[in-house]
């Protein structure tokens, strides 16, 4: 039986985009989700980069999808870095 996968209200929008698509383009499993979710709340990085590190999505993924993005999503993102660091 396949886990439900976790809720995604607690992320980012930037996040919450990149699960969307990755839905939508059938990348991840639910257990894969969840174990960059538990990544990602210990490292606080970026959901899409946790994901190819761990190798569930290629660079071609993530370049498909940051070339989708508006660019107020990229400013979120340089925001939440800023934060961050």
């Amino acid at each position: 039986m396949e886990p439900t996968l976790p809720d995604l209200q607690a992320l980012s929008q930037w996040d919450r985009q990149f699960c969307q698509f990755a839905e939508q383009q059938q990348l991840l499993k639910p257990k894969q989700l969840a174990l960059a979710l538990k990544i990602q709340r210990q490292q606080h990085g970026p959901l899409a980069l946790i994901l190819w590190q761990l190798g569930f999505v290629g660079l071609q993924h993530l370049a498909q999808f940051w070339e989708k993005m508006p660019s107020e999503a990229e400013s979120e993102l340089l925001e939440d870095r800023a934060c961050s660091g």
